[in-house]
């Protein structure tokens, strides 16, 4: 969806084109890509963004489609759709494929799937969370820049609830624990993270499922914050690495980590229905 259509009414009568945009969710980034030939005003093209709106005016804004990713090509494949709309689509990226493709990749990316899937539209992939290569979950995809946008709000704002599922190491007596330790990157050129003082705040709710056999135990995971690695950095520094994890924990020959984002739950930005993502029977 490109085209979103406005209309003013009493709260921001008397605005200016810019300010009644701000006000109603659009971001000044936005608003700077498109004041140049995409706003228009009662059907008539806006000259000037400080120009004044009254009750009833109708504002249309038109997205530019964005910049599509020169090293991804469309690939068709097996795409799970766990939910689309105008705004949004949301599906299952299995392990062992990366989220986003960059210059260097060689591996199948979930980018290339769901540029097939759209295939032979043009399509700029916009990814609200990301999971590891070797994490198992729903990944919510933006269809434009304005859906991007307010997702990423409730994101930053902590306003979608994000569920795991994990395998760790150990035997817990507590059923239930928080983990509030700051994380940042372990060097400068670093994959490894590290809790640390001067990192950033982080929250990790942990509810011990059941214990499993060999010392392992199934947890389901509530994160409060997103930080990178943060799960796999937050149970390894209790003492709980995830099974298989050679990075914050133990190589195991042959097997990785088990880690399942299954659920997402949130207020949909745009009508404001309550959105409940879940992947039934995830393998863990």
């Amino acid at each position: 969806m490109n085209k979103y259509v406005f209309l003013v009414g009493k709260k921001l009568n008397n605005f200016s084109v810019k300010d009644f945009l701000l006000e109603s969710g659009i971001s000044q980034e936005i608003i700077k890509g498109i004041k140049i030939g995409g706003i228009t005003v009662n059907g008539k093209l806006n000259q000037n963004i400080n120009d004044k709106v009254y009750i009833g005016d109708k504002v249309e804004i038109t997205l530019p489609i964005g910049e599509v990713n020169k090293y991804a090509k469309p690939t068709k494949g097996d795409l799970k759709i766990l939910y689309e709309d105008e705004y949004f689509l949301a599906v299952v990226k299995e392990r062992g494929i990366i989220t986003h493709l960059s210059k260097h990749d060689k591996t199948l990316s979930l980018e290339e799937l769901v540029l097939g899937y759209f295939a032979p539209t043009p399509f700029v992939f916009r990814p609200i969370n990301r999971l590891d290569k070797d994490t198992l979950g729903i990944v919510i995809i933006a269809k434009d820049m304005l859906s991007a946008s307010k997702l990423n709000d409730l994101i930053i704002n902590g306003k979608i609830e994000k569920r795991y599922k994990a395998v760790a190491v150990g035997s817990p007596k507590k059923r239930k624990f928080i983990i509030e330790k700051p994380i940042k990157r372990q060097s400068e050129n670093s994959v490894k993270r590290v809790c640390c003082e001067d990192g950033k705040y982080a929250k990790t709710i942990v509810k011990v499922e059941k214990l499993l056999p060999d010392n392992k135990f199934l947890a389901d995971i509530k994160l409060i914050t997103g930080r990178t690695h943060q799960i796999r950095v937050h149970l390894s520094s209790i003492g709980y690495p995830l099974y298989a994890d050679s990075l914050y924990g133990e190589k195991v020959e042959g097997e990785t980590f088990s880690l399942t984002a299954y659920l997402l739950k949130f207020k949909h930005p745009f009508t404001k229905k309550q959105i409940v993502l879940k992947m039934e029977n995830s393998a863990i």
